[in-house]
């Protein structure tokens, strides 16, 4: 029995004081609605304080691809984490442009990479290093600029191949391929992922708190689960060999467009640190067998580091500092690329 139910029951002036057992009745729905209320506010505040207070409820979604596996679903904006997040036509985190130049003066670079430059929600799209790169460029240049940025969390050299094999390079005068130690071996696997890992979501939730209860709290339950005793995968040279071919066939393939090819190796925390991983130098080699030398971001985040001014989100993903080392970084290559392009005009 309901406790109000049972104060009414035992109350000895429930059947000789003459006070109607509907009093009673009353009294317990009255406390009964004044849970729900409770509740429904606690609901309510919590689904406010989840959307407005910690962003969630609208997350970037992504569809499958046959060739390129997966990308983010285009002509898309968000809001997350107080940052505005935008995807273009050709679901590149820029805005839109046409696919052909209109004018002949337009400078046009494409950004090849994965979470690096793409930034992910904790980055707002002012502060991602294309954006910056193509204000600054315009402002040196004096001329239009246009700066695509094709990327996707988790993404490697297979997917960027994929991806211009699919779409082309829309008459980029310039090509940027922004890569990491680790993604020597990154090669898609095709497995089943959009909608199924949290990471990867397909649609909007209905709720934010639906969000924070499917989505994060996996997460943090198998972190805190997780142990450090779990066996490293031993790298597979198979693996590492078709992953380079891919990298070399993209840069072949920008190449004979007519567009300059400039690789850049961005450092992890690790590298910054002074650890060596293997996929450095074999970016590398790969890189220099096509007639490139690629661009060390090693130093400019050593230097920041050694500032005191921490460029990095984690062990790898720049933060806002770290977007504005990379576009540092990168202009003036870029800057000379294009100068070098003109005086062929």
């Amino acid at each position: 029995m309901d406790p109000a139910q049972a104060r009414c029951a035992n109350s000895p002036h429930s059947e000789n004081s003459g006070l109607p057992r509907r009093s009673c009745q009353h009294r317990w729905r009255r406390w009964l609605t004044i849970v729900c209320l409770i509740l429904i506010v606690l609901l309510i505040g919590g689904e406010l304080y989840a959307r407005f207070g910690l962003g969630l409820g609208d997350p970037p979604l992504l569809r499958t691809h046959d060739q390129i596996e997966y990308l983010a679903i285009p002509s898309r904006q968000y809001r997350r984490y107080g940052n505005t997040v935008t995807y273009n036509a050709y679901s590149m985190r820029s805005a839109d442009f046409p696919t052909h130049k209109h004018d002949e003066e337009e400078l046009r670079v494409l950004f090849f990479g994965d979470s690096i430059i793409n930034g992910g929600s904790l980055t707002d799209q002012a502060e991602l290093a294309t954006e910056l790169l193509r204000e600054r460029l315009a402002q040196s240049m004096k001329q239009p600029v246009v700066v695509g940025n094709i990327s996707a969390g988790s993404w490697g050299p297979a997917n960027l191949l994929a991806y211009a094999k699919a779409y082309g390079l829309f008459g980029a005068d310039i090509v940027v391929i922004v890569l990491s130690s680790h993604d020597y071996l990154d090669h898609p696997t095709f497995e089943p992922a959009v909608g199924k890992r949290p990471r990867l979501p397909d649609h909007t939730p209905l709720l934010a708190l639906e969000e924070l209860v499917t989505r994060f709290l996996p997460i943090y339950l198998r972190r805190f689960s997780s142990t450090s005793n779990k066996p490293k995968k031993v790298p597979d040279p198979k693996v590492a060999i078709k992953t380079m071919n891919c990298l070399r066939e993209l840069i072949w393939i920008a190449s004979q467009s007519g567009a300059a090819v400039l690789v850049a190796q961005h450092a992890t925390l690790q590298e910054v640190r002074g650890e060596q991983l293997p996929g450095h130098d074999i970016i590398r080699q790969a890189v220099r067998q096509m007639g490139i030398e690629p661009i060390s971001c090693l130093g400019a985040f050593q230097a920041s580091v050694r500032q005191g001014v921490n460029p990095y989100r984690d062990w790898i993903h720049p933060n806002v500092v770290g977007q504005q080392v990379l576009a540092d970084i990168l202009f003036e290559p870029i800057r000379e690329a294009a100068s070098a392009r003109l005086l062929k005009r």
